[in-house]
């Protein structure tokens, strides 16, 4: 890695020990003052033009931030993903577009119905909003013909497995719609964030096998670290080494589609070895290992399915695969 990524990760790393306790954003959420400071730092605006108050960096720095951050608190960083990889492409070039700077700074919460549960037809809606991660956004980008921005409203919080230091639910609203003249479609922005994903992806992969290695050279068996007993060695050390091999796709961008695949293939079964490594304690929070399982549980479902797949095969293929 040049020096200059190399240093970035480490001010990433340094930030992140010091700034970010992973207890506290789980339990208690990104309060106002963690905000401030990652928009202070420039990573809140990692990718938005420098016009707007954002620190407009390549790709490859925006995505060692999202990797940093994930080892520490995976919510954060989906923070940052949802202004920077969902909601900047889809206001970029249109009249939406100024509200990047209060975004970027931190004074303005933005979400995206990523998950696409409502259909929003019409000038004006009066209803509710079903299931949107941070959900205590002033703006909220829906999608109907085409996608519209409403303003936020008043949040009934829903439980959600993964990514709780983000409000989850649904959100009462009276809004008029301001409908953004672009031709992005969600789909659009999902397929060009690939990399991002498996960004986070393998945040949340070394986050957890850095707590299983650490848990297996001082937990003891019968007299012995569990780092002596060869299924625990050699399962971990596989998939450190898988670990390794999706660092590399990413730092040298080989290609998307194939980090994507590899990083999902490769997430559910690493996060809960982590997990399972530490027994029992494993589920109680205080060891801060159940987080990433959660997190890759909700990640493999949200960004993974049937569509992707088809799109990794007409990238393989070359064309548009027909299926029976």
């Amino acid at each position: 890695m040049e020096d200059e990524y190399e240093l970035l990760r480490d001010t990433v790393k340094e930030f992140s020990e010091k700034n970010l306790d992973e207890k506290r954003i789980e339990t208690g959420g990104i309060v106002e003052n963690i905000i401030q400071n990652i928009a202070s730092q420039g990573f809140l605006g990692a990718k938005i033009p420098s016009k707007f108050g954002g620190s407009e960096l390549d790709e490859k720095s925006y995505n060692i931030i999202l990797r940093e951050i994930s080892k520490y608190s995976p919510s954060v960083a989906m923070k940052i993903f949802i202004l920077n990889s969902l909601y900047y492409p889809l206001v970029k070039n249109t009249e939406m577009e100024s509200t990047l700077s209060d975004a970027s700074s931190g004074k303005m919460n933005v979400s995206v119905d990523f998950l696409n549960k409502n259909k929003i037809e019409g000038e004006k809606f009066n209803g509710t909003l079903n299931d949107i991660l941070n959900a205590d956004s002033n703006n909220i980008i829906v999608f109907g013909k085409g996608p519209s921005l409403v303003n936020g409203g008043t949040v009934m919080e829903k439980d959600f497995m993964g990514f709780r230091g983000l409000k989850f639910g649904d959100i009462k609203i009276e809004s008029e719609l301001q409908h953004i003249n672009t031709k992005v479609t969600l789909n659009d922005i999902l397929e060009d964030s690939y990399n991002a994903i498996s960004s986070i992806n393998l945040g949340l992969i070394s986050g957890a096998l850095d707590k299983a290695m650490e848990y297996s050279t001082i937990r003891k068996a019968f007299d012995s670290p569990l780092s002596s007993y060869e299924p625990v060695a050699f399962n971990l050390s596989r998939m450190v080494s898988q670990k390794n091999i999706l660092e590399t796709i990413l730092n040298n961008n080989i290609d998307s589609y194939y980090a994507l695949n590899f990083s999902m293939n490769i997430l559910v079964e690493t996060t809960r070895y982590a997990l399972n490594v530490h027994g029992g304690y494993g589920y109680f929070g205080d060891f801060g290992v159940e987080k990433f399982y959660r997190d890759a549980m909700v990640m493999r479902s949200i960004f993974y399915g049937n569509s992707d797949l088809k799109k990794l095969s007409g990238h393989v293929y070359g064309n548009k695969v027909g299926f029976i």
